[in-house]
């Protein structure tokens, strides 16, 4: 046994008092880095991290700047150093070194900022600002959506792209753009899509036109133009100069939308073909790269652009693919031209830096029913990246109003930054903040919705049946609608206004409902949501359910003028069995409902034959006559028929000739019939036209018999 001298005991005792000590020392320490709650510190003290930079001085004073105008006690933000554990140090780093696009950096009472680009300086700054303001009342941040990363712990990370744009009417606010880290091409972009014609500024000239069949066609570019080309080059030095000031504008060099290709001698020798434009296209972007090298010009991987060149591509060229043909499938491992888009995009990598995506997130056909896309758009955006993509412009419906397009805009955009956020986080995150009173109505409905639509492909272009046969279940969608119509009324004005804007868009998915149901709901129903739907002039956002001849006061036009449910009283025709060929759903011509003009969807029999056939057992009496309700409808290249024949055992019986209508409209059609011998089978033969020239179809939703009076 050891014997200890005082001296000794002495030592001992201090040594075992510091062994004793040092656990709590060290938790002590460990403890330090953890930052007190933002609403416990006096003030926020902001200090650049090199105040020789000028770079971090300006954003340490923009930081210091905007989170004083939202603060209620604008002394609790001060500049310089932090004097004690009162107050929280804020230290701001623009550093273009770094190897990730941003940084927070977390040391005792002090938070680090550190961004390797102003973009990514400014999206940074807002994070935290909405981050703190939501632990610390004396900050106002209602307008600042949630933020994604939290600024109380380490986090570093890297955009998925360094083009992220979202053409919805959520983002349309130029200041909001950059907070919530996206673009709008209408905004930052110089040109695009289908807009050469605005390069012009006195009308197009007839050189600059496409040379197709041996004359100049005004719907399409001669892309070997000198007219063109200088009118380009003139619209880039007037709006926006040659980018040598350090500020890079891209622009779209991009056909018009149709499938004419110029086969001028130019653009022959450069190697047009009458299905591709790939050469002469690049040609002319080639030339405005090199005339503008600051400046980023882009072509389309898209119908007569699709092939990519043979040859590298200068450096400020790039190409937006089209994913158009890849449905909008819950995995896109699973959708039918993933193979393909994968292919084109790899194609166009080998001749150009920048490959970017251009990409769909709408039904085009029904912006007003919910379409829940947001893990659909995950798996692709995945998808993107893993390709190695550097951009993607999600398509949306513009300025259109589209119910749930704030949150989805919101989500959308944390995706294209980060690919793999936890979407169920997101939504509840900006359902809490931007409904306090329904915010777990509306969120419990959103994602019970994204939940059904995992299991189905989205349309781009589709009908209430699609809906309804996938993720919208009718029943639940009639209680969500009462309840929110009911919370709707405890909400304060704000939340209040956006619900009501809600509640008149789901309108319009109620009557849709109430439309493809077979027995007719009472004129009451009816009234009250076609009266709900007319309050859409309120909301001047809301003036279209559809891309294109979607008008919502035509819609609500044609429940007066073509009440779905007919009157079939004197309808030999009416529940008859109808036989088809080629086979086709011909149930939907004896059910006694007739479709809308405005919408192809429901109710109406879709056929590319350019003969159709149907024929009735049923007995007929031996002089008749046979209504017929077709639609004509050019812009979705349906067409009214050229003639209808009734025929019986090989006779004609009755024949109507028909001229092309004017205008898209309804067509009715009445064929008198005489000397029908009953029991003997009866056909009515649909001949398409011929004159009408490209894809044709036509469209049948009601085949009525009468007796002739």
């Amino acid at each position: 046994m050891y014997k200890f001298s005082s001296a000794s005991k002495t030592m001992a005792t201090a040594v075992c008092a510091l062994m004793l000590a040092l656990p709590v020392t060290l938790l002590a320490a460990c403890s330090g880095t953890e930052l007190k709650p933002f609403s416990q510190y006096s003030e926020y003290a902001v200090k650049a991290a090199d105040d020789g930079d000028p770079g971090d001085a300006k954003w340490a004073s923009y930081l210091k700047s905007h989170f004083q105008k939202r603060a209620t006690d604008r002394d609790c933000i001060i500049a310089g150093k932090a004097q004690d554990d009162s107050q929280l140090q804020l230290v701001v780093d623009l550093d273009g070194s770094m190897d990730s696009d941003y940084e927070v950096a977390v040391a005792p009472h002090e938070i680090r900022l550190k961004a390797r680009s102003t973009e990514a300086m400014l999206w940074l700054q807002y994070q935290f600002m909405s981050s703190a303001s939501a632990d610390d009342g004396r900050f106002l941040s209602a307008d600042l959506p949630p933020a994604v990363v939290d600024c109380r712990s380490d986090a570093k990370g890297s955009f998925a792209f360094e083009h992220r744009s979202i053409y919805t009417p959520t983002n349309t606010n130029a200041d909001m753009m950059p907070i919530l880290g996206v673009g709008n091409v209408d905004f930052d972009w110089g040109l695009w899509g289908h807009n050469l014609r605005k390069v012009f500024t006195d009308g197009i000239p007839a050189e600059a036109t496409a040379m197709v069949n041996g004359k100049r066609d005004a719907g399409q570019f001669c892309f070997s133009s000198e007219a063109l080309y200088r009118a380009y080059e003139q619209f880039v030095i007037d709006q926006y100069g040659d980018g040598s000031d350090g500020v890079t504008t891209r622009f779209a060099v991009v056909p018009n939308d149709n499938r004419l290709v110029c086969q001028c001698a130019a653009c022959k020798a450069k190697g047009n073909t009458p299905q591709s434009a790939t050469s002469a296209v690049t040609a002319l972007i080639e030339r405005l790269a090199r005339r503008f090298p600051h400046q980023m010009f882009f072509t389309s991987a898209y119908s007569t652009t699709r092939k990519a060149p043979t040859h590298r591509l200068p450096d400020n060229v790039g190409v937006m693919v089209s994913a158009i043909d890849m449905p909008m499938a819950p995995e896109t491992s699973q959708a039918k031209g993933h193979e393909g888009l994968e292919a084109q995009v790899k194609a166009w990598q080998k001749c150009c830096s920048r490959v970017y995506v251009w990409d769909y997130m709408r039904n085009f056909d029904d912006y007003l029913t919910p379409y829940p896309c947001l893990h659909h758009m995950q798996s692709r955006l995945r998808f993107y990246r893993d390709l190695g993509v550097k951009g993607v412009f999600l398509n949306g419906s513009g300025y259109d109003y589209v119910p749930f397009d704030d949150v989805q805009t919101y989500v959308l955009a944390q995706l294209l930054i980060n690919p793999d956020v936890d979407i169920e986080a997101c939504t509840s995150r900006y359902f809490a903040s931007a409904y306090p009173k329904t915010g777990q109505l509306l969120g419990d409905y959103y994602r019970k919705i994204e939940q059904q639509a995992q299991r189905a492909t989205l349309p781009f272009y589709g009908g209430i049946d699609e809906a309804l046969s996938t993720w919208l279940d009718a029943r639940q969608f009639g209680e969500f609608f009462s309840s929110m119509d009911r919370a709707s009324k405890q909400a304060d004005e704000a939340e209040r206004s956006k619900l009501n804007r809600l509640l008149t868009a789901l309108a319009f998915t109620r009557l849709e409902i109430m439309r493809s149901q077979q027995q007719a709901p009472s004129r009451q129903q009816i009234d009250a949501m076609t009266s709900l739907l007319a309050h859409h002039t309120a909301f001047e956002d809301m003036a279209n359910y559809r891309e294109s001849d979607g008008d919502i006061d035509g819609y609500l036009k044609q429940w007066h003028e073509s009440y779905p449910w007919l009157d079939s009283a004197g309808n030999l025709l009416h529940g008859a069995s109808i036989d088809a060929k080629p086979k086709a759903d011909a149930h939907l011509l004896s059910d006694g409902k007739q479709g809308f003009a405005t919408d192809y969807h429901l109710g109406w029999l879709i056929t590319s034959a350019p003969v159709q056939r149907f024929s009735v057992s049923s007995g007929l009496p031996s002089a008749a006559v046979f209504h017929v309700s077709l639609l004509h409808a050019p812009q979705w290249h349906i067409f009214a028929p050229s003639s209808i024949e009734v025929v019986q055992g090989g006779a004609v019986k009755g024949k109507a000739i028909i001229a092309t209508p004017t205008d898209s409209r309804r067509v009715r059609v009445s064929i008198s019939a005489s000397s029908l011998q009953p029991g003997v089978k009866t056909e009515v033969i649909i001949t398409q036209t011929a004159t009408a020239e490209g894809r044709k179809t036509m469209a049948l939703d009601e085949i009525e018999i009468t007796n002739r009076q």
